[in-house]
């Protein structure tokens, strides 16, 4: 039986409903397409590029990676949760099982932004916690609140520390974390094989930009996006960075707007932005960043861009 064109373009739609969870979400699978290739390019040609070529491109794609991750996380581009999960199933950054991370990020927005016992992303430290903190521990906090230490030493230890943590979450399976390990262990073997034997790359190069590199890069993305502020404001930042950037982050940047409607996809964040004058409302409380990441490196990579102490006030 043949069917009218109206008919067929009925039929695409009404499939396109079902399998997408927004109209637009083809953006989300080409972005998916473009990170796998980009990554297995990266890795298939360092023999014909460079040793800073190579870092570049792993260090992007790996950040990009990571920002696909938080787009499967929120429920794109699939209604099925399987399917986002099956699409983040190979970890190319390694350190962060994906059911681990969709597990932290949700209680990061059902959280009281920035508290220490209940944000899974802050960086505070409490009160309590300060006052009995040696010398050591108070200079390893404020440290952390400059770009500079964020984004070499924090980078490595969090990212070791997290695979640690978690692993042994999955050794007492405490949460989802066994099943989160279950799908990330045949993950390892399978970035480790094409690496090191169908590459033939060393590890140890893919670990300096495959994970510490882009977890580096993204990290970029999280260092301001929140502060602890007063009751009233939002505690979470915009910067105002510029198309590559915020293609790359897909624009979480946008942070605010994000929170405001941790739902959107990443293509409508800047629409929600103007509807939501997240600009304005970030700069009545100094977290309006409009020079970009730009911005960001001038002012705060030696210097801190704020107190480690969460404020008992909040």
């Amino acid at each position: 039986m043949s069917t009218s064109p109206s008919q067929t373009d009925l039929i695409i739609k009404s499939n396109s409903r079902v399998s997408f969870k927004s109209p637009g979400d083809w953006r989300t699978l080409i972005i998916a397409v473009l990170v796998y290739v980009g990554w297995f390019a990266s890795v298939f040609t360092h023999k014909q590029l460079p040793w800073w070529a190579t870092f570049a491109l792993l260090t992007w794609f790996g950040a990009w990676y990571l920002s696909l991750q938080h787009e499967l996380v929120h429920g794109h581009p699939f209604r099925n949760s399987k399917l986002n999960a099956a699409l983040a199933s190979l970890s190319v950054t390694m350190w962060v099982p994906f059911l681990s991370f969709r597990r932290d990020h949700i209680s990061h927005h059902n959280s009281t932004l920035t508290h220490p016992q209940f944000d899974t992303e802050s960086y505070y430290a409490l009160p309590a916690k300060w006052q009995t903190s040696g010398r050591f521990l108070r200079s390893i906090y404020w440290a952390n609140r400059t770009l500079a230490f964020r984004l070499t030493v924090w980078s490595v230890f969090s990212a070791v520390q997290y695979f640690i943590a978690d692993a042994w979450r999955a050794v007492r399976n405490v949460g989802n974390a066994r099943a989160a390990w279950m799908l990330h262990i045949p993950a390892l073997v399978a970035v480790t094989f094409i690496v090191s034997n169908l590459a033939q790359m060393s590890m140890l190069e893919y670990l300096i930009g495959g994970v510490f590199g882009s977890h580096s890069l993204n990290m970029m993305r999280s260092f301001a996006e929140h502060k602890t502020l007063d009751p009233e404001s939002t505690r979470t930042a915009m910067i105002d960075a510029g198309w590559l950037m915020g293609l790359l982050m897909l624009n979480n940047n946008l942070h605010i707007a994000h929170h405001d409607e941790p739902s959107a996809p990443w293509y409508e964040v800047p629409a929600v932005a103007k509807r939501t004058n997240a600009y304005e409302r970030a700069a009545k409380i100094d977290s309006l960043y409009k020079g970009g990441y730009g911005e960001i490196i001038r002012r705060f990579t030696f210097k801190p861009y704020d107190q480690p102490v969460y404020s008992k006030s909040v």
